[in-house]
């Protein structure tokens, strides 16, 4: 228990290929039942009250354990879709924004995980991959339930995405954190905070965006049996 709540950072753990492929599977596996199951409120609740488990230990490990401001304040761009898909009443822009950026952010960070660096298991490799999946499946059930093409415009989506990292930046300037992967990006070398910060809020809008389009044809369709009904 005690390596387990350790806060002696080492190096992220690496990830053999086998268990790789497990992680894969399983996201796949979720979002096929979150499209299938999406109605079920079984189903829903349970991803529900996971994710607010999660949440509660991992911030009352952060808070106990008294770790930097750096590392531990809710603003990396899943954490705050963690928060706004549990807690913001449906039907709200700015839910439907935080869902879209669940479903894809929690694609992204499974598929290139970015494991705090401590060794495993840990508490923050645990609720890493549980907060993802809830993520995944949580913001999926949302769309699937939820979605209203009229409630955001793609240049919204865009303005909001940069805005939000331009706000990260802020964050990072303040705390010498890495929130958001702004300051210290994956895969993107070099320290300059521009460079960074216009890549990342691209490469996010423009993904943002593919998910808002998906769904924007799903609405569509949903909505044509009730159009050629009415005509």
């Amino acid at each position: 228990m005690n390596d387990f709540l350790s806060t002696t950072k080492t190096a992220p753990p690496p990830i053999p290929p086998f268990w790789y492929g497990i992680m894969m599977a399983l996201m796949l596996l979720l979002i096929y039942t979150s499209v299938r199951y999406a109605h079920n409120a079984a189903y829903r609740k349970t991803f529900k009250v996971l994710q607010a488990i999660q949440l509660l230990v991992l911030y009352s490990w952060y808070f106990g354990f008294q770790i930097s401001v750096a590392n531990s304040l809710p603003f990396y761009h899943c954490r705050l879709a963690m928060f706004a898909v549990l807690l913001l009443p449906d039907k709200w822009r700015s839910k439907q924004y935080f869902a879209l950026l669940g479903a894809s952010g929690a694609v992204f960070a499974l598929v290139y995980p970015v494991f705090d660096p401590y060794n495993f298991p840990h508490i923050t490799s645990f609720s890493f991959l549980l907060g993802h999946y809830c993520l995944l499946v949580n913001s999926l059930v949302y769309l699937m339930n939820h979605y209203d093409k009229t409630l955001l415009k793609k240049y919204m989506i865009i303005a909001y995405t940069f805005a939000l990292d331009l706000f990260l930046v802020g964050v990072n300037h303040l705390t010498g954190g890495n929130y958001g992967l702004m300051a210290r990006p994956p895969l993107i070398k070099g320290d300059s905070v521009l460079v960074n910060y216009l890549v990342v809020s691209t490469i996010l809008a423009a993904a943002l965006v593919l998910f808002d389009e998906l769904f924007k044809r799903r609405w569509k369709k949903k909505l044509m049996p009730a159009y050629q009904k009415v005509r």
